[in-house]
């Protein structure tokens, strides 16, 4: 014979259930599950529009590579040379910045960096270098102190514009 249940009998609610249980892992499997599948899509020209002359321009993107550390810390090393030795202030490995860069995939390219301590308005420099990069060989090309002096690099020692990583 069946027991007949209580009607006064109070029901459990519905998050003690094991079946809620069941579908909120399920959910969470499918949620952290996807997540991780994610794939760049491809790159294809952009297309941009001008408004003011109603025309359409393609523009390819050049694809850059980011600097490695052991490219930064070339240009690290060689900003704090020339800072010291042709600027003449103390060097501050916090002032150092990398701006901008276009490398490509074997990291040859230029790197910009900007230099400027946190007492550049008291006798400290900030300093914008553009620095060239073939293959172990990394170079100014370009010096400009206080945002207005141009550096003639052809007069200052190649020990302190220079450095080839070994």
């Amino acid at each position: 014979m069946k027991e007949r249940k209580d009607k006064n009998a109070v029901k459990k609610p519905f998050y003690k259930k094991w079946w809620f249980w069941v579908i909120i892992v399920i959910l969470l499997i499918g949620i952290f599950g996807s997540s991780g599948n994610k794939q760049e899509p491809d790159k294809t020209p952009e297309t941009t529009e001008q408004t003011d002359t109603d025309t359409v321009t393609n523009t390819k993107e050049t694809e850059t590579t980011e600097p490695s550390m052991q490219t930064e810390a070339v240009c690290r090393a060689l900003t704090e040379i020339f800072v010291e030795n042709v600027v003449g202030e103390k060097y501050s490995m916090l002032a150092f910045n990398v701006e901008d860069f276009e490398l490509d995939e074997n990291e040859d390219g230029t790197i910009k960096i900007l230099y400027m301590p946190s007492n550049a308005g008291d006798g400290a420099t900030k300093v914008n270098l553009t620095i060239s990069k073939n293959g172990n060989a990394y170079k100014i090309e370009y010096a400009l102190l206080a945002g207005i002096d141009e550096v003639d690099l052809s007069t200052v020692s190649t020990q302190y514009t220079e450095i080839v990583d070994q």
